[in-house]
């Protein structure tokens, strides 16, 4: 007969005790059953593991040698299922979030602050990339979810798909520049135009193409720079105007180191997408993050109780 893992941590529990009416309190089991659990070990072992006295067990010299292996069986198994409890209750694990540059940057630090005081001992990782980039991390399985600039026109396949608030692009110049006194610009009057562009398969660059696209407008790109602290820095250096978030240029544009050249909005303002695995195939911790960003695309109720869907029984 094979040793099966039961078997042994039931002997484990009463040798511990030192008797079977000790260890059947413990295990919230029976004694009949207990008993049948050490019949069958002591079967597939070949020797009797204990003999009875008035005060309980006393293990023969085979129980004394198979003890170790028993408790070694007992102990992988609790450590086990204390690890699924705490993963379960949000208390242990990594989580990784792929962002596009500008979410990462102004969006959702103060969101995963939040989260991380509602699960302290939750370990999350923040996947800085460009939007193309962030969807191709969650569809290779390295991220848990991504929230990216701009709709997803093709998501890959088994990702859902949700619009998590919006976002208002402006075109920012230096307040020495020939635009920075304009006042209601339309599109076509960029024709021509000297910009610090982003990098192929940014968000914001995508947006931007297609309202030039649409305006039937070919502006000329002086610099294409990684990043948005990349655009403005060039823009500050006067290398040319930029296409940034609006929440990136707060602070230049209260210093007055940068100006907004006025453009029809409803051209420069895009939905920021959150995609992510079904429930099904998402940890409990993805789970608990998507459904409070999809509460609120700034944040998350006050209090701290759970508000994610169950996972689907199998």
């Amino acid at each position: 007969m094979r040793i099966e893992p039961e078997p042994l941590i039931v002997f484990a529990r009463v040798a511990e005790a030192g008797n079977v009416s000790a260890a059947a309190v413990r295990l919230h089991r029976t004694q009949p059953a207990l008993s049948a659990q050490l019949r069958k070990l002591a079967l597939a072992v070949g020797e009797p593991l204990y003999l009875r006295h008035r005060h309980g067990i006393r293990l023969t010299d085979a129980g004394r040698a198979l003890l170790p292996y028993a408790l070694a069986v007992t102990n992988a198994v609790e450590g086990a299922q204390r690890w699924a409890d705490e993963q379960g209750g949000l208390l242990r694990g990594t989580l990784r979030v792929a962002a596009s540059m500008t979410v990462a940057v102004y969006r959702l630090p103060s969101v995963l602050a939040r989260f991380r005081e509602a699960f302290p001992h939750l370990h999350v990782v923040l996947l800085t990339r460009n939007s193309a980039d962030a969807v191709a991390l969650l569809a290779a399985g390295e991220a848990d979810l991504a929230i990216v600039e701009g709709p997803v026109d093709a998501p890959p396949a088994q990702l859902e798909v949700a619009r998590y608030g919006v976002d208002r692009l402006v075109l920012v110049v230096r307040p020495d520049h020939p635009l920075a006194a304009d006042t209601a610009l339309p599109l076509r009057r960029l024709e021509g135009l000297e910009v610090v562009r982003r990098e192929s398969g940014s968000g914001t660059r995508e947006v931007v193409d297609r309202a030039l696209a649409a305006a039937g407008v070919h502006v000329s790109t002086v610099l294409e720079a990684t990043g948005l602290d990349t655009v403005k820095q060039a823009v500050l250096a006067g290398l040319g105007a930029g296409f940034l978030s609006e929440s990136a240029v707060v602070r230049e544009l209260e210093a007055g180191t940068l100006r907004v050249v006025p453009l029809p909005s409803e051209a420069l303002v895009r939905p920021l997408t959150l995609l992510h695995r079904p429930p099904e195939l998402s940890s409990r911790a993805a789970r608990e993050l998507v459904a409070r960003l999809l509460l609120d695309g700034q944040g998350f109720p006050a209090d701290r109780r759970s508000v994610a869907r169950p996972r689907p029984s199998p």
